[in-house]
């Protein structure tokens, strides 16, 4: 679909984000280089949960963030937005990844602007047929997949990229322990059987009670009101080493996040939150592939520590990987055989917690 697009520097682009809060969070280097380049007055994003428009609108890098739930608001919102969205007469639309779903396309598509770019899929064919640009996905972190795709859009490299960052101020709540505790988010989103990413309970229970017998620091439950029954089920099992903090919000949330020493968790928005707010991470990875969605710069090494720890079952690869975007295969045999050794597992912890 050949097309000569009008320079984004004199247009006004409408960026479509992926759903996931973590996703946002990936993206936000990307984001803010579009928005240096271009300027705030030229750019708009289109947000696919209130929390992101939350985080999006604090982040000052948009002249407009518009919002629709397509998990949890109909078609019929979905339509009356998309019908504001024509009137705005956007010369550019960016569909970041992942957004192959066709809900996204749809919207990609109908927003009528004149340039419409984003990603080629393993699995979906949609994309490509309504983009007049569609970028070869390379073996990368989403991070970087999404600064590749804004270096592309405005044909230069960007200059000093950062790494993901959280848009608002942390707010640390009453409660906090006086002394070092650590956090630990035992859920995970559960749409589009993304629950298959946690870890059992009964593993959080025994790493926190481990951590707390060989350290003495207590430990934070963190996670959302969906999540509480979790929590309790966590605590149960761990309940001298667990201190109740009371937290109504994300940016407090983010508050208990940045003070505590280090965050145990699934893959999962919580753990790219406590990433970007500075905090190392100890993350569970199972069917899905930290080479796309590890906390960013697990690669790394301080101190001849890793920046972060990625715990992952020997001989249990990921399935949810690049290839298989758009179409994550179900688990033939659920999550069950992605489980720790959690003998094996304390050591690596212990080790690491070590050398912090």
């Amino acid at each position: 679909m050949p097309k000569t697009p009008l320079d984004p520097h004199h247009g006004h682009t409408l960026v479509v984000c992926p759903i996931g809060l973590g996703n946002f969070l990936m993206a936000t280097p990307a984001l803010k280089a579009l928005s240096n380049a271009l300027g705030v007055d030229r750019l708009s994003l289109l947000a696919l949960k209130p929390g992101i428009t939350d985080m999006a609108q604090a982040s000052g890098l948009f002249q407009n963030v518009f919002t629709w739930d397509p998990d949890s608001e109909g078609l019929d919102k979905g339509f009356s937005l998309l019908n504001s969205l024509r009137g705005k007469k956007f010369t550019h639309s960016l569909a970041l990844f992942p957004t192959s779903h066709w809900k996204f396309t749809v919207f990609h598509r109908l927003i009528g602007a004149d340039f419409r770019m984003g990603f080629a899929y393993p699995n979906q064919s949609a994309p490509e047929w309504v983009q007049h640009r569609s970028l070869p996905l390379t073996d990368t972190h989403d991070t970087v997949q999404n600064l590749r795709l804004v270096e592309a859009f405005l044909g230069a490299h960007t200059k000093n990229p950062v790494d993901p960052f959280f848009p608002q101020t942390p707010k640390t709540p009453a409660g906090i322990p006086s002394t070092p505790f650590f956090t630990c988010h035992p859920g995970s989103s559960a749409e589009r059987g993304m629950a298959e990413k946690r870890l059992p309970p009964e593993h959080f229970s025994f790493l926190i009670q481990r951590v707390y017998r060989e350290t003495g620091m207590h430990c934070v439950l963190v996670g959302g009101p969906e999540e509480k029954e979790l929590r309790t089920v966590v605590a149960a099992g761990c309940p001298e080493a667990i201190t109740h903090v009371d937290m109504r919000s994300l940016v407090e949330t983010a508050g208990v996040l940045q003070a505590s020493k280090f965050f145990l968790g699934n893959d999962s928005g919580l753990m790219h939150l406590a990433d970007a707010v500075g905090m190392r991470c100890v993350a569970f990875f199972g069917p899905t592939d930290e080479k796309r969605t590890g906390p960013f710069g697990y690669w790394q090494h301080i101190n001849g520590s890793p920046r972060h720890l990625i715990l992952r079952r020997e001989g249990k690869p990921p399935v949810w990987t690049l290839e298989t975007v758009g179409s994550n295969p179900p688990l033939k045999n659920g999550s069950a055989s992605w489980n720790l050794d959690l003998d094996d597992t304390w050591g690596k912890l212990n080790g690491w917690i070590t050398a912090l």
